[in-house]
């Protein structure tokens, strides 16, 4: 139970205390509800608590038989498909996020047990944590951190997006044919849902979410077709499901981050983890050089295994006192992370001829839309 107290000499102890912290900040969190330990969900997450900055974490998928069935007495035994085995690794590094605890402070005195030295650090930094994690997949998957998905689809018109581009969407998906960049490929398995429906998950930022309610088609299936009251979409302001895409909106990302182009992790500042947008140039809105005239919108299309994200040494709390006597302190979350996109590598077994799945992106498909 966390009193406010911590014991920063013993390991165990500050560590379940920062876990506790963390755990109650991850409500917050976007990506929570789509996060697993296996590759069936849509953020496969692997935790190495022996890894520290440097080191490999490995992630393991296995693959579907396709060979051809044995007709009559013709000989089976020998001819058995090997079965196919992928893999993909990460390689995590340290990062750490401090915040300056100023003046010694003792909350009794002034009457707020809430803000005692430790507990408070614990809260702000489990918070920013959060929010920066949730950033670090934002990236990986749009590109600003890994360079631009291997496939994307593009809607049609400049500030439009319609229920007809749903449709070609989905067409897209299923048939694997008809992307704007990126050659033929497997459709991105689907993850299920409550009820065992199979889905994609459409993520959509404020501009291509907006034009999407305005338009007349989406608009009348929603009336017609949604169920009356506090839960109709047009009334509650939902996306919702349309035949196998759970769409939903996405927040847009508010911050600063260094440079113009593509970024390492440790040049934002997460004041709202989202959806980012790029220019013609390539420059990534947060960034100082971004031209909000030439926007786009870039949303994402995410099966099962669409990103990973890896953790080494589990997450530790560390203060340090001024020299000048311990007049101030400071205190810091430090972590072992990386993340990127699934991107398999075969490591057993014969390559799909048709239904590609690796060297290139496993789960993802970006959905790109010119601003008007």
């Amino acid at each position: 139970m966390a009193t406010g107290e911590v014991s920063i000499g013993s390991d165990l102890e500050r560590k379940k205390w920062l876990r506790e912290g963390l755990i109650q900040a991850a409500s917050t969190s976007f990506w929570g509800p789509y996060t697993g330990k296996s590759s069936d969900a849509v953020i496969y997450q692997e935790n190495n608590e022996g890894a520290a900055a440097g080191h490999t974490v490995v992630f393991d998928f296995s693959g579907k038989i396709s060979g051809k069935a044995i007709k009559g007495k013709n000989q089976a035994y020998g001819n058995g498909e090997i079965k196919r085995k992928f893999s993909d690794k990460i390689t995590v590094e340290r990062y750490r996020i401090p915040v300056d605890n100023g003046d010694k402070f003792d909350g009794v005195n002034i009457g707020d047990l809430s803000i005692n030295e430790h507990s408070d650090s614990r809260a702000k930094l489990a918070d920013l944590f959060i929010r920066w994690k949730d950033q670090m997949i934002f990236d990986a998957l749009q590109g600003g951190t890994t360079g631009n998905p291997s496939h994307i689809i593009e809607t049609t018109t400049a500030g439009a997006f319609t229920y007809d581009d749903l449709l070609k969407i989905e067409t897209i998906l299923k048939t694997g044919k008809g992307y704007t960049s990126g050659i033929k490929r497997a459709p991105l398995e689907p993850f299920r849902i409550e009820g065992g429906k199979s889905v994609w998950l459409v993520v959509l930022d404020s501009a291509q979410a907006a034009a999407l309610k305005g338009d007349a088609k989406y608009q009348s299936l929603v009336v017609q077709g949604d169920v009356r009251g506090a839960n109709n979409r047009v009334i509650s302001g939902l996306i919702g499901k349309l035949g196998n895409l759970l769409i939903v909106e996405g927040p847009d990302f508010f911050g600063y981050t260094d440079g113009s182009g593509q970024f390492g992790l440790e040049d934002s500042e997460v004041e709202i983890a989202g959806l980012r947008q790029y220019d013609d140039l390539g420059v990534w809105s947060g960034q100082a050089t971004f031209d909000e005239a030439t926007a786009n919108s870039r949303g994402l299309i995410l099966g099962q295994g669409a990103c990973q994200t890896a953790f080494g040494k589990m997450p530790d709390y560390k203060f340090q006192e001024s020299t000048d006597f311990g007049i101030t302190s400071e205190s810091a979350v430090e972590y072992w992370t990386a993340a990127k996109r699934t991107n398999l590598k075969l490591e057993g077994g014969s390559v799909y001829k048709e239904a590609k799945i690796s060297g290139l992106d496993y789960g993802v498909v970006a959905l790109d839309m010119k601003h008007a």
